[in-house]
């Protein structure tokens, strides 16, 4: 299995510290970024998922966000950042690898940097895989901080946020990890079980490394709620071949994300998948097959 065979390199954000990378598969297959969405590091990618990449014939490069994992911590009374930071943030990883050109595998708010990834660098950018992600950030964080819903697109689903209000009001009686594992099986839908031990012992594993799940979560909501505008308007200009996979039970970014997001970008393809908005370990390695071909495509 990858696990064992991971190759770390810490990149330098000048001025602000060091965040870990690590890359496996062949050194010579088709380079692969996996882009973490918001709070979580870069273990928390579905094991299944990163071997059917690696047995595909892809090289994986896998990092963690600023905030989550071994990168560095900021604290409240930091300056704050953006999205915009985030993809700055990838871009230094992909440098440090010498990586000219690969695809983009980018989950929820790992999306929306794959997204912008794209547009900037177009030359770089081979193919391009948005999991659970949409091209419009505001509704999911307007409905989650009890605003009026800006744009068309459809906020998150209210069990989603009576399970997350409930999750809070339990407070210190639960320990990290089981709010951790919890806060996962709320986001979790659809007729699969939830994985509930990958994701303790994935939790674990970040927990131990200094993960703070309660920093990184509101240090990245504020960071992609300081971007005012929607991506929709620019998603026409996107170039790399493009296939969006989205849950047909995603209780944060309903399937109306997904359809709208395939819309806009031109000649992208759309496939619904039985899951909320956590890939189930039935499909992850399916997912993971099929994203090598389409790379290899």
């Amino acid at each position: 299995m990858t696990n064992g065979a991971w190759e770390g390199r810490w990149v330098e954000v000048p001025g602000q510290g060091r965040l870990w990378s690590e890359a496996c598969g062949p050194q010579d297959g088709s380079p692969v970024l996996l882009i973490m969405g918001a709070m979580n590091p870069g273990v928390v990618w579905p094991p299944a998922l990163v071997q059917a990449l690696v047995d595909g014939g892809c090289h994986v490069l896998r990092y963690d966000h600023r905030d989550t994992g071994r990168s560095f911590q900021t604290g409240m009374a930091d300056a704050p950042y953006t999205l915009d930071d985030l993809t700055d943030d990838a871009r230094r990883v992909l440098d440090a690898w010498g990586w000219d050109r690969m695809s983009l595998v980018g989950w929820s708010m790992g999306g929306y940097i794959a997204q912008t990834l794209a547009r900037d660098l177009p030359q770089r950018v081979s193919h391009l895989v948005l999991l659970s992600s949409s091209g419009d950030h505001r509704p999911y964080l307007d409905g989650m901080m009890g605003r009026p819903l800006r744009g068309a697109l459809p906020g998150p689903a209210p069990e989603l946020l009576a399970g997350l209000w409930q999750l809070s009001a339990q407070g210190t009686q639960l320990s990290p990890l089981d709010r951790a594992v919890q806060g996962w099986a709320v986001f979790h839908g659809g007729g699969w079980p939830f994985p509930a031990d990958r994701v303790r012992q994935q939790m674990a594993q970040a927990l131990a490394q200094g993960h703070r799940p309660e920093l990184a979560a509101l240090r990245h909501a504020l960071a992609v709620d300081a971007m005012p505008e929607a991506r929709t308007p620019w998603l026409h200009e996107l170039q790399a071949p493009t296939w969006v996979l989205h849950g047909a039970h995603d209780p944060a970014l309903p399937l109306a994300h997904g359809r709208a997001l395939a819309e806009a970008i031109p000649g992208a393809r759309l496939q619904v998948l039985d899951m909320g908005h956590l890939l189930p370990d039935a499909l992850a390695g399916p997912v993971g097959h099929d994203i090598a071909g389409f790379i290899r495509s």
